[in-house]
């Protein structure tokens, strides 16, 4: 089982690699900074405004919550529930996986299937809801770049501007006119996935739930941005909101390349410079992408790790949902 080889090899690891990352992060910092802006990155970060870095931290809180509603509405298609408390907890420790070991990801995405089998839920019906779940955020995050790029028509990534709104009104388009097929074939697939004697939900519930899906993966990514921009203002730095976004959504772009456990290094240094030509300072944008990486992925990482330890590992009875 994955959980009992990732204890077995969890104390010393786990150690070198957060080390390796550390050098490597402070490598690839050094390299696109100029001289002395680390030093004045981190004298700028320690005076950071207590009330924004809360700020940051409840945004961060949101977004995971939005993600852990997220699956669980996916779940609610079928015949069982996961309890939110349950998805919250795998949220973080996905986050802390990703963010801290090599396949970072397809260890978090295996270690949530092994947990959701716990609560009986189907083996295709779990398959399902995690790539959904990837389709979606992929989706929401073009959405997110779109509502950016829409805010204006100059700045930082204004060439982008068309291709990106041409592509999210493509995805709206796409749902408007696509949910009587779209829908349909999804209750086909969970009716067929969950077993003979699933009750899926009835076909208005399901496109309502289509759409508090869209809902959820947008609000995800908007209050992790709205993270990063409390960091810039507790640092600050008074960018527009349209450089934030599209700095913010071209990191998480760079981030899913699977260089880095978390795209570590490669993702600072890209919000950096896009928040840069956005019109940032160099030492102050750095401080603040520390600061929100710190809130949305490093301080998350002994965090998760935590809750892995403590989460149990004996099958549970299913938990069916309420008609």
């Amino acid at each position: 089982m994955l959980d009992r080889a990732l204890r077995e090899r969890l104390p010393l690891r786990e150690l070198r690699i957060a080390g390796t990352l550390a050098v490597l992060g402070v490598g690839v910092y050094l390299v696109v900074a100029r001289h002395g802006s680390i030093e004045r990155a981190l004298s700028t970060l320690g005076r950071a405004q207590p009330g924004w870095i809360a700020v940051a931290v409840a945004a961060e809180l949101v977004s995971l919550a939005c993600y852990a509603a997220l699956v669980r509405v996916l779940l609610q298609l079928g015949p069982v529930s996961v309890p939110f408390r349950t998805l919250f907890s795998l949220t973080v420790i996905g986050i802390a996986m990703i963010n801290s070991i090599p396949g970072g990801l397809a260890i978090s995405t295996v270690y949530w299937y092994e947990q959701l089998r716990r609560y009986s839920v189907p083996r295709p019906v779990a398959a399902f809801a995690l790539l959904l779940s990837s389709l979606l955020g992929i989706v929401t995050l073009v959405l997110l770049a779109a509502g950016g790029f829409a805010a204006g028509s100059h700045g930082f990534g204004a060439g982008a501007r068309f291709p990106v709104l041409g592509v999210a009104a493509a995805i709206v388009i796409a749902v408007v006119l696509g949910r009587r097929r779209f829908v349909p074939a999804a209750l086909w697939a969970v009716r067929r996935l969950s077993g003979p004697d699933a009750a899926p939900p009835e076909q208005t519930v399901a496109a309502n739930h289509l759409v508090l899906l869209l809902v959820l993966g947008f609000l995800n990514w908007l209050f992790d941005a709205a993270a990063l921009y409390a960091a810039l203002v507790a640092i600050g730095q008074t960018i527009p909101v349209r450089g934030v976004v599209v700095a913010y959504t071209l990191g998480q772009l760079v981030s899913a390349i699977p260089i880095l456990p978390g795209g570590g290094g490669t993702i600072e240094a890209t919000m950096s410079a896009g928040l840069v030509v956005a019109g940032g300072t160099d030492a102050a944008v750095i401080a603040a992408v520390l600061l929100y990486r710190v809130i949305s992925a490093w301080a998350l990482v002994p965090l998760g790790w935590g809750l892995w330890r403590t989460m149990p590992n004996a099958p549970l009875e299913p938990a069916v949902a309420p008609a």
